[in-house]
């Protein structure tokens, strides 16, 4: 039983993506893809500029961004938008005073 839970503890410390607060998921690696992603045309932004509801407006409207047409990869668009949304201002890997 030891083996076991050993085995298992292994699995989730280096198998799991990241889970912010509350059991959100963020794909692992998604912080780099915005800075990559993003950072290709603009400044990044810190997640905490915005609010959740104030990303996902963004994110679902790339193809009139700032201007410009920045559809991304399916993938990709929801990796950035689920890293955005967990560090928003009000996101739940946000902590509050």
């Amino acid at each position: 039983m030891a083996r076991f839970a050993m085995a298992l503890g292994a699995l989730l410390l280096f198998a799991r993506p990241a889970l912010a607060d509350g059991g959100f998921q963020v794909p692992a690696g998604a912080e780099a893809e915005t800075i990559q992603e993003c950072g290709a045309c603009h400044t990044v932004l810190r997640p905490l500029t915005h609010k959740m509801i104030e990303w996902r407006a963004i994110m679902d409207d790339l193809s009139d961004h700032m201007g410009e047409d920045a559809t991304l990869p399916e993938k990709t668009r929801a990796d950035i938008e689920a890293y955005l949304i967990a560090n928003a201002s009000d996101g739940p890997n946000t902590r509050h005073q």
